[in-house]
């Protein structure tokens, strides 16, 4: 074999061998572009969910939870649900708040309560998330399951009959279907809110 031969296969190893370690290091490149993508991706789609499910007055839901026995998140849901967390709103039918209340109904509760308080405190941030919870409670308790308790939430006392036909119902308690799509939307962004805001703040993951 001539030494021309010899060089040139040695040439080829050699280029084999380098291209062989590039390789390896594009896929560990690549690799790690990937990682930083998706770290970037994840952290992205968080800020975006935190701002389509904020979270105010942090504070005022944590003592509420504690009072009546009800998960933060859950509240969070309602008030996501109803307000999107604007104290303000008030509903074309009236409903008023953070809870989105009807006047009627918060003064029915300021009489449960034996609470002296004007009409007018139906806006403040701190009364109304306690009526609206107090009410959530109240539900809760007389129909025995939390969603259905939502349903009469926003629907009203038709819920009972709801329980009473088994077409809606079969054990008077839990509601199977609701035949108001308006509720049943009603109870499904609830329960879609409650699992997001679990997620994004109540976690265990999180910090």
């Amino acid at each position: 074999m001539s030494n021309t031969t010899r060089k040139t296969r040695r040439k080829k190893k050699k280029s084999c061998g380098c291209s062989g370690v590039l390789v390896t290091a594009l896929i560990f490149i690549l690799l790690a572009c990937l990682l930083i993508f998706t770290d970037v991706f994840s952290v992205l789609r968080q800020k975006i969910e935190m701002q389509l499910y904020p979270l105010n007055y942090r504070e005022y839901i944590m003592k509420a939870s504690e009072e009546y026995d009800l998960e933060p998140e859950f509240i969070c849901a309602v008030i996501h649900t109803e307000s999107n967390f604007k104290s303000d709103a008030k509903s074309p039918a009236g409903a008023c708040g953070l809870m989105q209340i009807m006047p009627e109904t918060f003064m029915w509760i300021a009489d449960l309560k034996d609470a002296d308080v004007q009409e007018s405190e139906i806006f403040n941030p701190l009364v109304n998330m306690d009526y609206g919870c107090y009410y959530l409670r109240y539900l809760t308790d007389h129909y025995e399951d939390l969603y259905t308790a939502c349903a009469a939430y926003n629907a009203g006392g038709i819920v009972q009959s709801w329980l009473s036909d088994p077409q809606y119902s079969t054990d008077g308690v839990t509601l199977y279907s609701i035949p108001y799509e308006e509720t049943s939307q009603y109870v499904d962004k609830i329960r879609h809110a409650e699992e997001m805001y679990e997620k994004l703040y109540f976690s265990e993951t999180q910090p």
